[in-house]
């Protein structure tokens, strides 16, 4: 029997269950206990007051867990004010806060120690026990982990989705990659493909697994497809047995089922397709399962051949449905035994595996140690949201609080839940798992109360009349007797909503004039809600439309008090195009695709990839001919027959790429934005809003991203990898495209907490119930959660669904303070439009209600206006929908308020940041006019400049290559280098190419397979050739190099040119040949990239890849060559960073590192020139900085 609940005289000992019902202040009870525990104050208190590190309050998300420790946090702030201020007055009358008003006499002994704790718990309440389950478990595991037995030998991570697709596609390898053509067959029939399979299940790959009640008749997958054959050839059997007997019988009644129109044309269907030579088997077995209860049930006085009797027990025995059913139960349980031990096998766990980890250890015999510890650390417990848990949750919760020896420590349990907002069985929720807390059973203690919250704050007095008379009409309005609906009373007695001075129904009905199919009745809906509310806001800014509160001033409405629910993203869409074609604005909460799907993602990377490559005509056009540029085709044409226009094109985006490269893709996009006028174009489309959303979001994650890579090439790759969309990521969900004064629109499973002034439910109609679900789900008298493999409980599946639905009726109906806006149909869904026979399995939640609970209705009694008129009796207003008639009063805006930009007044220090070695190159290639930067060849294929006089013909002949395959034959440009850079990061130089990769490569390059080959030599001779001192690249493990190295080198005083020149002039060769160095002072940190280091006979090797086409001959790659290379592009400044950064990383990490001995040296290896001709010793340039040199310019740029 369920109790009302005094917050003040509940008892805090036991266990506790408080059942409260939407809008009837659940969280402002919660807070209240939680201050009752703080004061041990209040009849029944707990023994001992305790400390907010001792009351555990466990929720079900961040977002609530924030929520509630902000409400405790104000809470105990007002109440310590309110006590500081009786301690000096006496005066009751200041103390509003009836909760502690009622309170005060138990505080009044000793009131200085209760302002104490309150002021204790208001300056440490960020260490108070307010978890998720999953933090919970964490903590309990992490605190006792050696209690737990379990150690701290596991790594948590966030759900991986890509890593459990990949065990997904390892297992369907494994399964499926080695079977016959024909049992191929059957799996692409049962399970699709991977991608399907792992999407249609992935829900039970966490939780418990449900039940199976009976034996299936195979036990593993193979096992299973063996079976469907056998069953396949056993049909084909029955078939050539009895067909000409089932000929002859069908000609002698072909004259009985042609009376019956609409089951003879069935049968004659299905007769076509046993003779049929094209129709395969499984084709056959569908219609004969879908065909023979049709007919041969009804006709009991026909005398039915044998092939329709064996026909009839051959499926009795075999379903193909419940065939596919076994086989995914079985593919499930096997998969999530290989995720299983993948987690365990590297250790990792994710936040679920948390609870059913903590459940295994509390259920040990030994575990009484740790159950112990945890109920004295936590006396107390508060599980919010508890109709939300499932039976790993309960089990661990039971264990501590409810099955605990008497003789322990006191301790008190309490959950708070109201069952009949039990609306996320998608996500593992189970309803029956706190149904089965209330009862007494062996597996825990008795609950020792069911306390009630019976008093509404939210909604107006007519409104909460109304919801109470509709559920009270129905006798069993949740289908399941557990859940009981207690009529709930108003706070509020006078709130209401006006309009043209007249206070509004609680319910305004919006009526189709006559039932369309739903796709039509969708658009009509939203399109007569968009009116209803365009008329709506435009008697607001008259100021006709205005809510009054008790004892409040009026309120006008606005498009933030207006709700509109729906069930998923695709009535969203509908709705909002609604909206918008009547200029009011909307925003959609529950949006969760991500940005890199979007439409403006695909165009921005083809923007980015115009300004890469400028010259490459495809990629300009289009990125010109997306929606972000926006050239139509005429347009497109006519730019590419005007060259001035089109040469000023390039010019632009060789500008945009310029800036990219010197000051980050941010800068240059939000240039591009404006100097392209991309707001101003995209503004003639109705989407324009959330396409801007998401190029500035694309843009953020963009320049976030480019800090992790080593170029713009690189960039864009990592680009083009996120458009597939499968990242989880919290950051790349799509942003909200406004947030203030907009009408909300919100999945109703999202709205379960809010609440609304007006709330509509233009879809509510369509009823989710009677969609035919993949898998069949009940629970069976234990409450257990059982998997209908054979389809015996069909009733219980549909009942569940039907208990489900309702759940998320009463939720929809519950957000709302003054009126509920509601589409409806002209008559009940259960009426067919054509045939006007009733069909209960339509029936919407909303109709079983009208009608009492029942399940049927005769025609002629069915009309919604005598039944809403019966149960809503005069809390209701009833609109039939028309062709909308359009309103020519625009939408007003608010009058905009005069900005001024805030004035800043601090210095911003210029000098300092973060640069690079390529920055410095540019500085010095505009100062100088030089070739300096690898990046010179991507628009031309100039070679560096090397003095023709003193280079001879060549005269070597490339013989290890084919003719016209050489490395000097290679395509040019810095995406090349790229390229070859990537290949060889990933490459073991140990072990020989493999072909696949070489394929790959010529992909990347865009060569053809003639060049495997070559390609093969080339990288061999690479890795084979002697390099000075160090030996071969082919001789360095994996073990012994670093790839990809990056650095951050701190220039910790100011840079000053004059002072690095001297240095140079006095310690570095390649000096006398070079300009001296001249740029601006700087100070910060410059990062860079090390191509390689490698360790080789207890030495440390820098080595940097080069990609540069010096020339089409050996000659251009010796040694004396390479060093003008090295001197007029500057590398030498690029090693000289690279080794300064290598040798402060090396004298950090080896206390005994010395320069002198243990640094060998600086390779640059140009990879055209290396090993092209047997024995020749090319392309490779070596040295080492002196050690004074190093040594001054680390006193120089000081750490």
């Amino acid at each position: 029997m369920n109790t009302p609940l005094n917050v003040i005289t509940l008892p805090l000992a036991q266990n506790n269950i408080i059942e409260a019902s939407a809008g009837t202040g659940k969280t402002y009870t919660m807070v209240t206990l939680y201050l009752r525990l703080l004061l041990q104050a209040g009849e029944n208190n707990f023994p001992t007051p305790l400390d907010i590190e001792q009351i555990l309050v466990v929720t079900f998300t961040r977002d609530a867990t924030r929520e509630l420790r902000q409400r405790i946090r104000e809470r105990t702030q007002s109440w310590l004010k309110l006590l500081e201020s009786y301690q000096q007055n006496r005066d009751k009358s200041e103390i509003k806060d009836n909760e502690l008003l009622a309170l005060l006499p138990y505080l009044e002994d000793h009131l200085a120690l209760a302002i104490q704790r309150l002021s204790f718990a208001c300056e440490y309440i960020d260490k108070a026990a307010i978890f998720t389950i999953h933090g919970f478990c964490q903590r309990i595991l992490r605190q006792y982990a050696f209690d737990s037995g379990l150690g701290f030998k596991f790594e948590l991570s966030e759900q991986n989705q890509e890593q459990l697709r990949q065990v997904n596609y390892q297992l369907w390898r494994d399964k499926f990659y080695s079977i016959s053509a024909e049992q191929a067959q059957i799996v692409r029939q049962v399970f699709v493909s991977p991608d399907k399979l792992f999407k249609q299940n992935e829900r039970l790959l966490t939780g418990e697994l449900p039940k199976v009640k009976q034996a299936l008749p195979f036990t593993d997958i193979s096992a299973g497809l063996d079976y469907y054959q056998q069953q396949l050839q056993q049909f084909q059997r029955l078939e050539q047995q009895y067909l000409a007997e089932f000929i002859d019988w069908f000609k002698q009644y072909e004259a009985n089922l042609n009376q019956q129109r609409s089951k003879s044309k069935k049968f004659t269907d299905y007769f076509d397709a046993v003779i049929s030579a094209t129709t395969t088997i499984e084709q056959r077995i569908a219609l004969a399962e879908k065909l023979l209860p049709i007919y041969f049930k009804k006709n009991k006085e026909v005398e039915l051949p044998t092939f329709v009797v064996e026909m009839e027990h051959f499926l009795q025995q075999f379903s193909q449905n419940d065939f596919c059913q076994k086989m995914h139960y079985l593919y499930v349980a096997e998969l999530r035994q290989r995720i299983f031990d993948y987690q365990d096998s590297h250790n990792e766990k994710q936040f679920d595996d948390l609870l059913r980890m903590l459940r295994d250890v509390l259920q040990k015999p030994s575990a009484h140690q740790l159950i112990a510890l945890i109920r004295q650390q936590y006396p107390f417990a508060m599980i919010d949201e508890f109709q939300d848990t499932d039976p790993v949750q309960l089990a661990i919760f039971s264990k501590i609080y409810l099955q605990a020896a008497t003789n322990e420590i006191t301790t008190g349990f309490t959950v708070i839940g109201d069952p009949k907002q039990a609306i996320y069985r998608f996500r593992g929720a189970d309803i029956f798992t706190y149904l089965s807390i209330k009862d007494s059973s062996e597996q825990h203690q008795a609950i020792e109360h069911i306390y009630t919250l019976q008093r509404n704050y939210r909604s107006s007095a007519k409104l909460i009349e109304s919801i109470n008379n509709l559920f009270l009409n129905a006798k069993n309005p949740f289908y399941l007797d557990e859940i009981e609906f207690i009529p709930v009373e108003a706070a509020q007695q006078t709130s209401a909503f006006y309009v043209e001075g007249k206070a509004q129904k609680a319910w305004q009905l919006l009526q189709l004039a006559q039932d369309e199919n739903k796709s039509v009745t969708m658009e009509i809906m939203a399109q007569a809600f968009a009116s209803h509310l365009q008329q709506l806001l435009i008697a607001s800014q008259q100021g006709n439309a205005y809510f009054c509160a008790d004892g409040q001033e009026k309120q006008a409405v606005s498009a933030k008090d207006i709700a509109i629910l729906v069930r998923n993203g695709k009535e969203s869409d509908i709705i909002r195009r609604a909206l918008t074609q009547k200029g009011i604005a909307s925003v959609y909460l529950s949006e969760r695709s991500n940005v890199f799907t979007s439409v403006a993602a695909k165009d921005l990377y083809r923007i980015l990839r115009a300004c890469l490559t400028p010259f490459n005509e495809r990629a300009v056009l289009a990125a010109v001919g997306c929606t972000l540029w926006g050239l139509t085709a005429d347009q497109i044409y006519q730019l590419k027959q005007n060259e001035t226009e089109w040469a000023a094109l390039i010019e632009r985006l060789l500008h945009y790429q310029t800036v990219w490269q010197t000051q980050g893709v941010l800068p240059m996009l939000y240039q591009l934005f404006q100097a392209e006028q991309i707001p101003l174009r995209l503004q003639q489309f109705d989407f324009s809003e959330r396409y801007l959303v998401d190029l500035l979001h694309l843009s953020e994650l963009l320049q976030q991203a480019m800090n992790q890579q080593q170029n713009e090439e690189a960039l864009l790759n990592w680009f083009e990898l996120q458009l597939s969309g499968n990242s989880d990521n919290e950051e790349n969900r799509l942003r909200l495209e406004r947030e203030q004064n907009v009408v909300s629109i919100i999945t109703i499973h999202k709205s379960k907490g809010l609440e609304y002034p007006l709330v509509c439910l233009p879809f509510i109609l369509n009823s989710a119930s009677n969609r035919k679900e993949t898998f069949g789900f009940y629970h069976d008298e234990q409450k257990q959660l059982v998997w209908d493999l054979h389809h015996q409980q069909t009733e219980k599946v549909e009942q569940e669904a039907k208990a489900e639905e309702m759940r998320l009726l009463y939720v929809a109906l519950t957000r709302a303070k003054y009126q509920l806006i509601v589409g409806v149909p002209a008559t009940f869904n259960a009426i067919n439009n054509k045939s006007r026979k009733w069909d209960s399995k339509k029936l919407t939640a909303l109709d079983y209600l009208l009608l009492g609970g029942q399940q049927h209705a005769e025609q002629k009694e069915v009309s919604y206006t005598t039944l809403l008129t019966k149960t809503l009796a005069d809390n209701y207003e009833i609109q039939v929908i028309t062709e909308a008639d359009e309103i020519n009063c625009p939408m007003q805006s608010a009058t905009p308020s005069k900005l001024s930009a805030r004035q800043f007044h601090q210095n911003i220090e210029k000098n300092w940041r973060v640069t690079s070695f390529s920055a410095l190159q540019a500085k010095l290639q505009a100062l100088y006019g030089e070739h300096l930067s690898d990046n010179a060849q991507d628009y031309s294929d100039n070679a560096i400049e090397i003095d023709d006089e003193e280079t001879a013909p060549s005269v070597m002949p490339l013989s290890i290559y084919p003719p016209h395959f050489t490395p000097f034959d290679l395509p040019k440009g810095a995406g090349v280098g790229s390229v070859l850079h990537a290949f060889l990061e990933k490459l073991d130089f140990t072990q020989p190419l493999k072909t696949p990769s070489l394929q790959t490569l010529c992909q990347y390059l865009g060569l053809d397979e003639q060049w495997l080959e070559p390609l093969r030599i080339w990288f061999s001779n690479i890795l084979q050739q002697p390099l000075p001192e160090m030996g071969c690249l082919a001789n360095v493990a994996s073990a012994d190099k670093l790839t990809e190295m990056q650095f951050y080198l701190k220039l910790g005083n100011l840079f000053n040119q004059q002072q690095f020149n001297q240095i140079l002039s006095q310690y570095h060769p390649l000096y006398d040949q070079q300009h001296p160095v001249q740029i601006e002072e700087i100070q910060g940190v410059i990062r860079g990239f090390v191509d390689l280091v490698v360790r080789q006979n207890g030495k440390y090797y820098l080595i940097d890849y080069k990609s540069n086409f010096l020339g089409d001959g050996i000659e251009y790659y010796q040694p004396e060559k390479l060093a003008k290379a090295i001197s007029s592009q500057r590398y030498d400044l690029q090693y000289l960073i690279y080794s300064l950064a290598l040798h402060r990383y090396l004298k950090w990490r080896d206390p005994n590192y010395r320069y002198a001995t243990d640094f060998g040296g600086v390779f640059y290896l140009f990879l055209r020139g290396m090993a092209v001709q047997n024995n020749a010793q090319t392309g490779v340039y070596f040295t080492k900085p002196s050690v004074e040199l190093i040594e001054k310019l680390d006193q120089l740029w000081g750490e």
